[in-house]
């Protein structure tokens, strides 16, 4: 590894550390600030998901309507028309 990589690697080192105690020395701070803004998100995303349960719930029931209908039309084509019968039977 040449003094270039060295280098390199002790900044990235460096540079961790220092991320590391900025959060730990910041977070007390920043928290009670967050605080706010992530029950805002918790909040709206709840909201979302009950729009979209109510919205699938719905979609469901069409499909269910839908596969209804259609089973009942099968259901009545399947059926013998009784004029026919008596048709055949004249």
């Amino acid at each position: 590894m040449g003094l270039g990589g060295r280098i390199f690697g002790t900044a990235a080192i460096l540079g961790a550390g220092a991320l590391a105690a900025a959060v730990v020395f910041a977070a007390p701070h920043i928290i009670p600030l967050a605080r706010p803004a992530a029950r805002e998100a918790v909040r709206r995303g709840l909201k979302l998901y009950e729009r979209a349960r109510h919205a699938a719930a719905e979609f469901v029931e069409d499909l269910e309507d839908l596969v209804a209908e259609a089973q009942s039309e099968n259901t009545d084509k399947r059926a013998p028309d009784p004029q026919k019968n008596e048709a055949k039977q004249a």
